[in-house]
């Protein structure tokens, strides 16, 4: 029990409040780096790789790898954007360029609030069972002579 404790004393503020960061790496699992994408990504949207990157000052595979395992998570969502349709949300007006790039934004937050729910419920669930047949650990040591 003590290690839990712990483990929540350190996820805690000072006025007792969860840092988003140390959730999502709790529930999530994210990395330090991918944290901070995805808490910048819930305030900012039509993001590109290049501004993750100057924001945080990493290399643009780094960024990328973030990108990735966000994805992959299904919590946040890359779209194709013309560089004309960009310019006129970034307000530069008319440009000549022609192309397109991928913007990345998080999922609207009653989406990501029902997954992280559904992770810590079947995170939660495991434990119980775990606990429950806690009496099959002891079983299992005395045939191997280790824990299981």
């Amino acid at each position: 029990m003590e290690s839990i404790t712990k483990q929540l004393e350190d996820m805690v503020e000072e006025k007792k409040v969860f840092k988003s960061g140390k959730l999502f790496k709790c529930i999530l699992g994210l990395n330090v780096i991918e944290a901070n994408v995805f808490s910048y990504l819930l305030k900012h949207d039509n993001v590109t790789t290049m501004k993750l990157t100057s924001v945080f000052k990493k290399d643009r595979s780094s960024i990328q790898r973030a990108l990735m395992q966000l994805s992959a998570l299904d919590i946040i969502e890359k779209r194709s954007m013309s560089l004309k349709e960009f310019n006129e949300k970034l307000g530069e007006g008319e440009t000549n360029k022609r192309g397109y790039l991928y913007v990345y934004g998080a999922k609207d937050l009653e989406t990501v609030r029902v997954q992280l729910r559904d992770l810590l419920d079947r995170w939660y669930k495991s434990m119980v069972s775990y606990i429950e047949n806690l009496d099959s650990i002891f079983d299992c040591y005395e045939k191997d002579g280790e824990t299981c």
